[in-house]
């Protein structure tokens, strides 16, 4: 057997080999992705050295979603994540609409986050003549082989990953900050632009997402209930550090002018306080980034298919694990959903922006749903946290959302649901053999 191969699992069971660092590179790769390298440059444009205060406030807003995230993964751990808490609190049927709902979201967002790495990766020399469409479906094909291949080559390329776009752009905030004078550049203490930094949150609010898809990884954690709380605090405050880090970098050196602050802006500080011909390193660091987030969203998606098809809800054949304990082909089958959307994209019958702002808000609607479990599942004082949570994640969505958006959820929810209520009567009516007649 080979050493990236792991030994067999019990049957339809993922085995628990993932430990705290190797979890948390996973949680940083998932989270850090394309936002990093352009969110700071658009805030900056937008309001200025008041930015500063934009990144803090979205912090402090994860901080409560994490709490849910940490808690419900540590308390339910399984490969079925969001739509496991669900069937925790409220049922399979519940647990069916939601799988539907993450479906819908993993086989839009995933897809636009390669053809984000794929303009980085046509950026690089010698593979300009190579289409978009095409390089993004290379690096997935590329993050779907890693996975396939095993936990362990998992965890260590992640490892490396992780450990190469961390230290990269610490060492560019680093640099950048202390290029310049930061204390000139830091908001001014008063109200107004408190006010102003705090009103722009959602324009980086989409930095702080990707924990919600390490909940379907906690059925391969060798300590759920200990590591995974870890892993989601380690993982927030070296990302946060990392943030700011940047934002403030962006407003020390670059003119809120800029264009290139405004489309380019880690590449526009490598300019300034390095060197203006480094600009290369900025498209590998790219697609160093987007290869980590692709293998960790890969990871996660293919846990959710293996999941729903093991609770019935999809073909049953792709539950199975192979001799590596790995389930190939649910990996095999997102990698063929995924495709399929690129291909959409590659007619034009989807738009990069359209499949950003689908996914963008039907996470959201995931967590909110993950927020009246949370409710529904613990007691006393967590229970008002939880109901807190809800009502507030309720009334953003029912203000910032169309109907058209809602009802869109609603019909993934509603078809999830569906599905399962007729599989589960075909199942009950089927005639039993053997026994008494």
């Amino acid at each position: 057997m080979s050493s990236t191969q792991d030994p067999p699992a019990e049957a339809g069971r993922l085995r628990g080999h993932l430990r705290l660092p190797g979890a948390v590179a996973l949680a940083i790769t998932v989270v850090v992705g394309s936002g990093a390298l352009v969110l700071p440059g658009i805030v900056y444009g937008r309001v200025g050295e008041a930015a500063l205060y934009t990144w803090i406030a979205a912090s402090a807003a994860a901080v409560p979603l994490l709490i849910v995230f940490a808690r419900l993964g540590a308390a339910h751990p399984g490969a079925g994540g969001v739509a496991g808490f669900a069937q925790a609190a409220f049922g399979r049927h519940a647990a069916a609409g939601m799988e539907v709902l993450a479906l819908g979201t993993f086989g839009l967002g995933i897809p636009a986050i390669a053809l984000t790495g794929a303009n980085y990766l046509t950026a690089l020399p010698g593979l300009q003549a190579v289409p978009v469409t095409a390089a993004a479906a290379a690096l997935l094909a590329g993050a779907a082989g890693v996975v396939a291949a095993g936990v362990s080559l998992s965890t260590r390329v992640q490892v490396v990953l992780a450990l190469v776009l961390t230290v990269m752009l610490l060492v560019i905030g680093v640099l950048a900050v202390g290029s310049g004078d930061p204390v000139r550049h830091l908001p001014p203490l008063e109200p107004g632009a408190v006010v102003t930094g705090v009103l722009v949150i959602g324009a980086v609010f989409f930095a702080f997402t990707g924990w919600e898809m390490l909940s379907f990884t906690t059925e391969e954690y060798a300590d759920p209930e200990r590591d995974f709380p870890r892993v989601v605090v380690i993982s927030f405050v070296i990302v946060v550090v990392m943030y700011l880090l940047l934002a403030l970098g962006v407003q020390t050196l670059l003119d809120r002018g800029d264009a290139d602050a405004l489309a380019a802006p880690v590449g526009a500080l490598v300019g300034a306080a390095v060197s203006p011909g480094a600009a290369g390193v900025v498209a590998v660091l790219g697609v160093v980034i987007i290869a980590a987030n692709l293998i960790g969203a890969v990871w996660g998606a293919s846990r959710l298919v293996m999941s729903s098809a093991r609770e019935g809800l999809l073909p049953r054949p792709l539950a199975h694990l192979g001799g590596s304990a790995q389930p190939r082909r649910a990996v095999a089958a997102a990698l063929a959903g995924f495709w399929a959307v690129l291909a959409a994209n590659g007619t034009g019958l989807l738009s990069l922006a359209e499949l950003l702002t689908i996914a963008g808000q039907n996470f959201f609607l995931m967590y909110l749903v993950c927020a009246a479990a949370y409710a529904r599942l613990f007691r006393g004082g967590h229970r008002v946290f939880g109901i807190a949570v809800t009502a507030v994640l309720g009334g953003v969505a029912v203000f910032s959302f169309g109907p058209w958006q809602l009802a869109y959820c609603a019909a993934l929810l509603s078809a999830g649901a569906g599905v399962w209520a007729l599989r589960s009567r075909g199942v009950s009516r089927t005639p039993r053999t053997g026994g008494r007649s």
